[in-house]
């Protein structure tokens, strides 16, 4: 099993316990973890940054983007697919999670729709495979599964970076939400939700569409139910990485270390 770690949670790790985030990147790179998930915009100084990931052997797993594509003028849209692109030809990623846009009306969806298909479409000249994720924003076109069911109607190419935690946001049970969309599964986001308000440090509550607040946890600890969603990804035939997710936590490398217990008892158990 290959596990990731997301680049912002080394990089709050970093601060939480003051040390570099060369250090930081040691200490994850020692859990057994040997994978990054980036936004791409932490990757433009791009010999230095490289240079950083492979002295303490990591690699750029994943990349993600913001787009704006509903609202962008198309010029700018093109822009920011074209340089994306040519940050994962450099890191040697061939996977880039886009986040197209929110707040679209239909003419918008219209839009974004025509410009997914040309990311992806010019993601095939970098041998890049563009997904989307499952994205716990009510103005995400990706929140539920119906979105994500017609962006893959109207998007050739376009796969699924499957997020364990949210659709919890949007009240979709995750098992459910796997059956109707693993033929599109290329990559896997294990996050879990708590209840556990003494997890709370203020600001890293999530409100789900019922009001109620959900908590960042380490994988296995909460009621996502994330160990058989592993086992069914594998028992299935996946065969990509998994992608530890718990932003806001108070302790990124305890939480961390708990997460790849979790998921090497998962395999030992097989």
């Amino acid at each position: 099993m290959r596990i990731n770690i997301f680049y912002e949670h080394v990089i709050e790790a970093a601060a939480q316990c003051g040390i570099t985030v060369e250090e930081s990147l040691r200490r994850f790179r020692e859990l057994g973890i040997s994978g990054l998930e980036c936004p791409d915009w932490r990757l433009t100084a791009r010999e230095e940054t490289k240079a950083l990931f492979e002295s303490v052997g990591f690699k750029v797993e994943s990349i993600y983007k913001f787009f704006d594509f509903p609202h962008d003028t198309e010029e700018e849209s093109l822009r920011k697919i074209d340089n994306c692109l040519e940050i994962a030809a450099f890191y040697g990623t061939d996977k880039v999670l886009a986040i197209p846009g929110f707040d679209a009306d239909t003419e918008q969806m219209r839009i974004m729709c025509r410009l997914m298909n040309i990311l992806c479409e010019r993601a095939q000249k970098y041998g890049v495979t563009i997904t989307v994720e499952d994205f716990d924003d009510k103005s995400s076109p990706c929140s539920t599964t119906e979105g994500l069911e017609h962006l893959f109607k109207n998007v050739g190419g376009l796969k699924f970076t499957f997020d364990t935690g949210n659709f919890a946001y949007s009240l979709e049970s995750a098992a459910e939400a796997y059956l109707r969309l693993k033929e599109k599964i290329v990559h896997v986001h294990l996050k879990d939700r708590s209840r556990d308000i003494s997890r709370f440090n203020g600001e890293n509550g999530n409100v789900n569409l019922s009001g109620n607040l959900m908590y960042p946890c380490e994988v296995g600890s909460g009621y996502i139910g994330i160990g058989e969603l592993v086992r069914q990804l594998l028992r299935d035939g996946y065969s990509g990485s998994f992608s530890i997710e718990h932003f806001g936590a108070v302790d990124q490398l305890g939480y961390a270390e708990k997460s790849v217990r979790y998921l090497q008892k998962i395999v030992n158990d097989l």
